[in-house]
């Protein structure tokens, strides 16, 4: 039996092959828990749930009405929610020079009101308590070129997470969030096969190795189960191998 059985988790942005939320969902099923998998893309989804036993509902964040939908039909599939994960994001690599309204708004709209959205709607189901992790990244700590949108949201809801974690505590509900150095996913995998970028991510990182799934993984799980880190609340865990200490490498 595992630390999670019994308990209901939801995780959003569950649709790549490799991918956190994906990554995720197979841990905290692992040990047990019952696994809702979502994202914008259906087939993959389910192809996840079957995999893991799991419901997979499809959820456009960017939808408010969706975002409550995916939450009423996990309570009424399992009773309740127990662990709510967002890994939901979209990339923006712009500089700051060429930016226009246009091409700040997804970004905004998927990393931080969706995160939003999905805190309110995660925290109003967790009848009994319960962990809220989202998925933020090293370059909301430590700056780098091109990164003003794409950090700028993450930066954004990791402030609103510790607000989150002030407002929901009389009702048990802790909030957390997961700052992850360059790891290698399915969005990420184009970067890992250039051996400079590589090279200087592993100079620039004190452990002197790149962070992976399994590490992803294992610091969710971590923030998920109370039983685990219970007392820990509104903190931002840097999972970086020490990188946050330092600088991004410039090319």
């Amino acid at each position: 039996m595992g630390t999670l059985t019994g308990k209901t988790a939801v995780i959003v942005g569950a649709s790549g092959e490799a991918n956190f939320g994906a990554a995720i969902a197979r841990r905290l099923a692992e040990e047990g828990a019952n696994v809702v998998v979502s994202a914008r893309r259906k087939e993959p989804l389910e192809s996840l749930a079957a995999e893991l036993g799991g419901l997979a509902l499809p959820c456009d964040v960017t939808d408010e009405s969706q975002i409550e939908s995916l939450f009423s039909n996990t309570v009424e599939k399992y009773g309740n929610v127990d662990i709510a994960i967002y890994s939901a994001g979209v990339h923006a690599a712009d500089m700051i020079a060429d930016l226009t309204a246009e091409s700040i708004r997804p970004s905004l709209e998927v990393s931080f009101i969706g995160a939003l959205l999905f805190f309110k709607h995660a925290a109003a189901s967790m009848k009994n308590g319960g962990s809220v992790v989202t998925i933020s990244s090293l370059t909301a700590r430590i700056p780098g070129p091109g990164l003003s949108v794409y950090a700028g949201a993450r930066a954004g809801i990791d402030y609103a997470m510790k607000v989150a974690a002030q407002e929901y505590g009389a009702q048990k509900v802790r909030f957390n969030s997961i700052a992850a150095g360059l790891i290698e996913t399915d969005m990420t995998s184009m970067f890992f096969a250039m051996d400079p970028v590589i090279d200087s991510h592993i100079e620039a990182t004190p452990v002197g190795r790149m962070g992976n799934l399994v590490d992803m993984a294992e610091a969710a799980l971590f923030l998920a189960d109370g039983g685990r880190s219970g007392y820990i609340n509104g903190q931002v865990l840097d999972l970086a191998g020490g990188q946050q200490m330092g600088h991004l490498p410039r090319f």
